[in-house]
């Protein structure tokens, strides 16, 4: 048994690619004020069924999802007297971008009357898959530069002995990590 290592050959190599996103969410957040907590009430139910209504048109209606409900007084000058009541609640709608259209999903939402800001976050549904196509394709580079290293020096390539790999932190990552954040606002009264 020879104690002489075998030459090892180490090359890194990175690869880089633009990815479509496939899904937009919208992330609704209704919110106004009133003069009491039944008033508020009132409103965010009439915000709610009007972006409801203007989603039906679209065949997206029972997409749209509410939550997080809550009514609290106004204080005004160091919370001494109620100034009335606000309320706030989300709601969230996610699309396929291959069966419909972000531009009329925003107008329809725009034109609803809703009182409601609006962000749109674009994402991957399978942010995996793409990051396995790109491993794959960053492995085949820094092979064939091992490769073409291998037969510079009149070797023969071996094996792989070992692989690291760091994924990528930088950038957007709510809801996907690889996509840009675009946003606006409505506010209808």
């Amino acid at each position: 048994m020879s104690s002489i290592e075998k030459p090892v050959i180490c090359v890194s190599a990175s690869v880089e690619e633009q990815v479509e996103p496939d899904i937009a969410e919208f992330v609704i957040r209704f919110e106004w004020h009133g003069q009491d907590q039944a008033e508020c009430a009132e409103r965010y139910a009439t915000d709610a069924a009007r972006a409801k209504e203007a989603l039906e048109a679209l065949g997206l209606g029972n997409e749209l999802k509410l939550s997080h409900y809550s009514s609290y007084a106004n204080r005004r000058r160091h919370g001494r007297t109620s100034g009335g009541f606000e309320y706030s609640a989300h709601g969230s709608l996610r699309i396929r971008l291959s069966e419909h259209d972000v531009a009329s999903v925003w107008t329809a939402l725009a034109n609803s009357g809703a009182r409601a800001s609006i962000n749109v976050y674009f994402s991957l549904d399978d942010e995996d898959a793409e990051e396995a196509k790109l491993l794959g394709q960053a492995v085949a580079k820094a092979r064939g530069s091992a490769e073409a290293l291998a037969a510079a020096s009149e070797k023969r390539l071996g094996e792989v002995r070992q692989i690291r790999y760091n994924r990528p932190t930088d950038g957007y990552t709510y809801p996907g990590g690889f996509c840009m954040e675009r946003t606006a606002g409505i506010d209808s009264n």
